[in-house]
């Protein structure tokens, strides 16, 4: 999953204040050439994201119900292992050490960036508290995978894999 983000360049003079943010405290004249400033080029927006199909968010859902399924521990994880990554695999094993068995999938949010990409978030319930995860699907070999997955199980502590 590649993030672009901003990148911390100087500005161009064109684009440098008009005005002087602060009045200098030097004693001596300030050179007419002002140094520029640290100027954030903004990322270019992304394309509009696809719709999901029907069928695509039928088999997302599905999945991502298994792995709930799994951490709850009410599912073995090794009916995950064609379907996640290695990364993954291994962190789904490390949060499934402490299973909740009342964790369960409460809504799902699909977006496809991309043709071969679909990022979902995720609202877990765990008793009356929420929780959230996002997950990224790619579609490998005529299916999909769950290539990387983040989850806040507890308050404050995000784990993340892939």
């Amino acid at each position: 999953m590649d993030c672009i983000g901003p990148t911390l360049e100087r500005a161009p003079l064109a684009l440098a204040p008009a005005l002087r943010l602060v009045e200098p405290v030097l004693s001596e004249p300030v050179p007419p050439q002002q140094p520029l400033l640290p100027w954030v080029r903004p990322t270019p927006r992304p394309e509009q994201h696809q719709p999901v199909s029907d069928e695509v968010r039928r088999i997302l859902r599905g999945l991502t119900t298994a792995v709930v399924e799994v951490l709850r521990g009410s599912r073995p994880p090794g009916q995950l292992s064609g379907h996640t990554d290695v990364e993954v695999q291994r962190l789904i094993a490390q949060l499934r050490r402490s299973p909740s068995p009342t964790l369960r999938l409460a809504s799902l949010r699909l977006s496809q960036p991309r043709p071969d990409v679909v990022e979902a978030a995720a609202r877990l319930a765990v008793d009356t508290r929420s929780r959230a995860a996002a997950l990224c699907f790619v579609r490998d070999r005529g299916g999909w995978r769950l290539s990387a997955m983040q989850v806040a199980l507890d308050a404050g502590v995000i784990r993340g894999a892939g």
